[in-house]
């Protein structure tokens, strides 16, 4: 029953209680009156009663709330925990972080005049054993391929009689390769092609999966506050906020976090709890 019905109900009443007395002034107003004013507390308190019970039923809706967002939180903070104590080689590892282990190179060789040169051979040596891994030669428009090339650093020596010999050390990482120009002679040029290694190394896997497990940590720790914040029943767009962050917590992957968006739905339903709500 709301409100607005109620007090007009009373008014009803009253205005009832005020006619009987006139129109019976002289018959025991004494009496009628003491009815009526029984009638209107019993009015009263079942009024109360629903009140109560509306109240109660959201305080029980927030008091969830608050354990939900409590035990996400703190799966959040487990799941930290386990990230911190991993092995980062096994992060390393992991899809997230895979390197490329072969890679196909593509090249082209040319002469001074910029004309493609046929027949060419090219060799994949090791860097470490100078060990002949690959041999190879261009087409006719100057072209090779070279498949399977391990992602380390090795040598690609191309030579054609007439001309100088080239010697290349690269990182196999990306699989165009620079054109190789050749000038006419006998002798041996040394290249060198400094290559940005894209792979990570265990150094930035272990900087992070710790600033991973920080994170997570942290806004579990936030969402132990949103907690709090949903007891205390003081501010409700803050606890919102607060709960919102613990979802970064990913506590167990999915679970902390469908518990937490649960806590906050139960929030909403209990919104008028909190103290800057109530007259709204």
């Amino acid at each position: 029953m709301s409100e607005k019905s109620f007090d007009e109900r009373r008014e009803a009443l009253k205005a009832r209680v005020k006619k009987q007395l006139e129109d019976s002034k002289n018959e025991s107003p004494e009496t009628e009156l003491v009815v009526s004013e029984t009638e209107l507390v019993v009015e009263d308190v079942g009024f109360n009663e629903i009140l109560e019970l509306e109240y109660d039923d959201k305080a029980r809706l927030r008091k969830l709330a608050a354990v939900l967002i409590l035990v996400g939180s703190l799966l959040g903070i487990f799941s930290g925990g386990i990230i911190l104590q991993g092995n980062p080689s096994e992060l390393l590892n992991s899809s997230l972080f895979e390197q490329t282990q072969s890679v196909d190179i593509t090249g082209q060789t040319l002469d001074i005049e910029g004309e493609s040169l046929f027949n060419v051979s090219i060799e994949l040596v090791d860097y470490e054993s100078l060990e002949t891994l690959q041999t190879t030669y261009t087409n006719e428009n100057g072209y090779f391929q070279l498949k399977g090339v391990k992602s380390e650093t090795l040598i690609l020596r191309v030579s054609l009689d007439g001309y100088d010999t080239i010697e290349r050390t690269f990182y196999a990482v990306d699989g165009i390769m620079q054109p190789f120009t050749m000038k006419n002679g006998s002798e041996v040029t040394k290249e060198v092609i400094e290559s940005e290694d894209s792979g990570w190394s265990l150094e930035a896997a272990v900087g992070l999966s710790t600033f991973i497990g920080v994170m997570t940590i942290i806004t579990g720790i936030v969402g132990i506050q949103a907690s709090v914040e949903t007891r205390r029943a003081k501010r409700y767009r803050r606890t919102q906020y607060l709960a919102g962050i613990s979802l970064f917590s990913r506590g167990l992957i999915l679970f902390g976090p469908i518990l937490i968006l649960a806590g906050m739905g139960l929030l909403a339903l209990s919104k008028e709890q909190f103290e800057d709500t109530e007259e709204v």
